[in-house]
């Protein structure tokens, strides 16, 4: 019964890459034949249904502790506390990948109803789908389904990382990658705004997702911050941990964002400057998120878990 769970979340997954795809595609052809729009707006809710499925299907993977799953074994363990139990879910690169994709489709729900609203739903669903299908991509690549190596099922699993069992762990992830989420709506009206060649417009309505994608990204830094410092002793200090790090300078592109658009509003000056940090705020979310779950400097950092 339980590996038909774990099929269906990797069926999920599939069928939600394929919607996704489909959806990109249907979003900007609607640019030229507007019959297509129905059809996009289907295939982005069949995708956010599947990552639900898939989500869910993961989360029952990990509590009823099958160990027959490659992830559940890496990354959990009978013994855990529940919270921390659940917190295996997004533990490794691939159930990280998922909790990212899952938190797009979400704010993706809100973006679809507030670019309707501003009559650029084609363009900023159609770059805001192709994110997505990417983040699916990663998702068929990294399979956090895959089955075991092996003839017998494991009794136990490997458990959490001791780095990573503390109360915070429940929280500065999740926050963190809503964050990275949140840096996805300005990329995609931004680029939306250059199709359209609405150069002052955009940043009006682009604003309030701008402020809210820094706040949540730097309470994230900042409970990480705490976090590190509450368990390896920094003395107060910056640690200058890369990892730390890579997530510190997309915030501080984002707040000079808000800045220089508050200035555009004011002065319609800073045109092309707003475009290009709306773009390297995400590029950098998307930088950070390799450094971080890449593993090129588990040398280097705290982070090599």
């Amino acid at each position: 019964m339980l590996d038909a769970v774990g099929f269906i979340g990797r069926f999920a997954i599939i069928a939600g890459f394929v919607a996704t795809s489909a959806a990109a595609l249907a979003f900007f052809l609607s640019l030229r034949r507007e019959g297509l729009l129905p059809l996009a707006r289907v295939g982005f809710h069949l995708t956010t249904t599947s990552i639900f499925v898939a989500s869910a299907a993961l989360l029952t993977l990990i509590i009823t502790h099958q160990f027959q799953f490659h992830y559940v074994w890496a990354y959990s363990a009978r013994d855990l506390p529940f919270g921390l139990l659940m917190s295996t879910f997004y533990a490794g690169q691939e159930g990280s990948f998922l909790l990212w994709t899952f938190m797009v489709a979400v704010i993706g729900i809100v973006l679809m109803a507030y670019s309707q609203k501003h009559n650029n739903e084609r363009e900023v669903m159609g770059m805001y789908t192709t994110i997505l299908g990417f983040l699916m991509l990663l998702l068929v690549v990294k399979n956090p389904f895959a089955p075991i190596d092996s003839p017998t099922i494991p009794l136990d699993g490997k458990g959490l990382n001791p780095l990573l069992q503390n109360f915070w762990m429940q929280i500065h992830p999740p926050i963190l990658f809503l964050g990275f989420a949140a840096m996805t709506p300005p990329f995609a009206l931004g680029m939306a705004a250059l199709m359209q060649k609405k150069y002052q417009d955009w940043v009006t309505g682009s604003l309030p997702w701008v402020v809210g994608g820094a706040m949540v990204l730097g309470l994230g830094i900042a409970l990480g911050g705490f976090w590190a410092y509450e368990t390896l002793g920094w003395g107060g200090w910056w640690g200058w941990d890369p990892v730390e790090n890579s997530s510190l300078i997309p915030w501080i592109v984002s707040v000079a964002l808000v800045h220089t658009m508050l200035t555009q509003k004011r002065t319609k000056g800073l045109v092309m400057t707003n475009f290009l940090l709306a773009s390297l705020s995400f590029v950098l979310v998307l930088y950070s998120a390799f450094l971080t779950r890449s593993g090129v400097l588990g040398d280097a950092s705290v982070h090599s878990f």
